[in-house]
């Protein structure tokens, strides 16, 4: 680049400004070579609006030329290294190509960038959702998932009283994982239940709740089997006695026995009376059956669900008592069942009446011996008195308060014992 030569500008009116004013115009572009003669400049610069416009147009392309070299430096990728070890070709003198093949690039950046919309799409319910309650304290659902590609799993929820109607309602049974069964151990027999289930995918979507109400698994319901050797007799005390023998199974709880009056028997282990607790035994005695009424008895055995077995009974009328006396009168009956006394007693009463009244008669004669002795003895030793000085004292001592007592006993045992024999008739 060659400076100008301010001095071969003409100097004006006003001097030296007049100079720098003919290149003002271009003081803010580029750096312009200048070349020429004086008269060149002179005509071109200062004096020629024709010089101005060709100045400017100048300028104007120096401009143009310099952005597009800038763009084409800034746009063009770097050359591949060689492989060869030579030296790299150089770069294309070509800036249109270069330029209108950054458009695409930039496009393409672009598109890749752009994150993908989330996922909000539920997947599908499952289907054929049901329950198997064939084995007691157990509970088995079975489905068929829904055919999606993001499937990662299903849910089981049980609920009691309403059916569950979120992923979070109730009681979640098992895992999640995919699966198309489940077992319910949890579940109690005889109680109804609500099963639900849920698909969902990876991004946590579920979907609509497929339901199988009014589960119940009845549990067990095989009864054991019947008793065996039912036998009902009665004992020496008028107490009926059942015995027999319980089935060869295991699971038995207890032995009911239960007891109607004929022709009422019972049918039901809950029918008639019951006789006896509930255990498991062999035999029972009826302690509260009454003489002369036919009870009819019946044995059941149950296991623990409470299943009860076939009746088996027999028929019984317990005797009255050993007593050898009348009946007693339709009147007499409830005195005699709560004050009456055993034969043996009566017996014993009437026996011991008997010998007071014996040792009464035998006191009295010996009594009356002694005293007819004792007012003869002074005259077995010669001393005769008269009759008039010992007669009254006998007298008196024969009438004595003690010579009563032992008549007075005779006559309490013998109406004692008289007054239990007919009481007792």
């Amino acid at each position: 680049m060659i400076a100008p030569d301010w001095s071969v500008l003409p100097v004006g009116s006003r001097g030296w400004e007049e100079q720098v004013d003919a290149f003002s115009a271009c003081s803010r572009l580029e750096e312009i070579y200048i070349s020429g003669s004086k008269d060149a400049v002179d005509v071109g610069i200062v004096r020629s609006a024709n010089g101005l416009r060709v100045l400017a147009a100048a300028c104007a392309a120096a401009a143009f030329l310099g952005a597009g070299a800038v763009t084409a430096l800034a746009s063009t990728p770097p050359p591949p290294p060689p492989t060869g070890g030579g030296t790299p070709p150089p770069p294309s003198s070509t800036t249109t190509p270069t330029t209108t093949q950054t458009t695409p690039t930039t496009s393409t950046s672009t598109s890749t960038s752009t994150p993908p919309p989330p996922d909000r799409q539920a997947p599908a319910a499952v289907s054929g959702l049901h329950a198997v309650t064939t084995t007691p304290g157990k509970i088995t659902l079975r489905w068929t998932n829904p055919s999606a590609s993001d499937l990662a799993g299903i849910m089981i929820r049980r609920a009691w009283v309403a059916c569950p109607s979120s992923p979070h309602d109730g009681v979640q049974i098992g895992r999640t994982g995919v699966r198309t069964a489940q077992v319910d151990t949890g579940a109690v027999d005889n109680t109804r239940y609500c099963y639900a289930a849920f698909a969902f995918d990876g991004s946590g979507n579920y979907s609509q709740a497929a339901l199988d109400r009014g589960v119940t698994n009845p549990g067990d319901r095989t009864a054991p089997g019947p008793v065996t050797g039912l036998a009902v007799t009665s004992n020496a005390r008028g107490q009926v006695v059942v015995s027999w023998h319980n089935p060869q199974r295991a699971g038995i709880a207890f032995d009911a026995v239960r007891r109607g009056v004929a022709p009422s028997c019972p049918t039901g282990p809950a029918d008639g009376s019951p006789v006896g607790g509930e255990s498991v035994r062999s035999s029972q005695v009826d302690t509260t059956a009454r003489a002369g009424v036919t009870y009819c008895y019946r044995v059941f055995a149950l296991d623990a669900a409470g299943n009860a077995s076939t009746a088996v009974g027999g028929d019984a009328t317990p005797p009255q008592p050993a007593v050898h006396h009348k009946a007693p009168a339709p009147g007499a009956a409830a005195h005699a069942s709560h004050g009456g006394l055993t034969s043996t007693l009566v017996r014993a009463v009437a026996i011991a009446g008997f010998l007071m009244l014996v040792i009464s008669v035998l006191a009295t004669v010996m009594t009356r011996r002694r005293m007819h002795t004792t007012a003869y003895l002074p005259a077995a030793r010669g001393q005769f008195a008269p009759a008039r000085q010992f007669g009254p004292r006998v007298a008196m001592t024969a009438s004595g308060p003690g010579a009563l007592v032992i008549p007075a006993l005779a006559v309490l045992g013998c109406s004692a014992a008289i007054a239990l024999v007919l009481l007792n008739l």
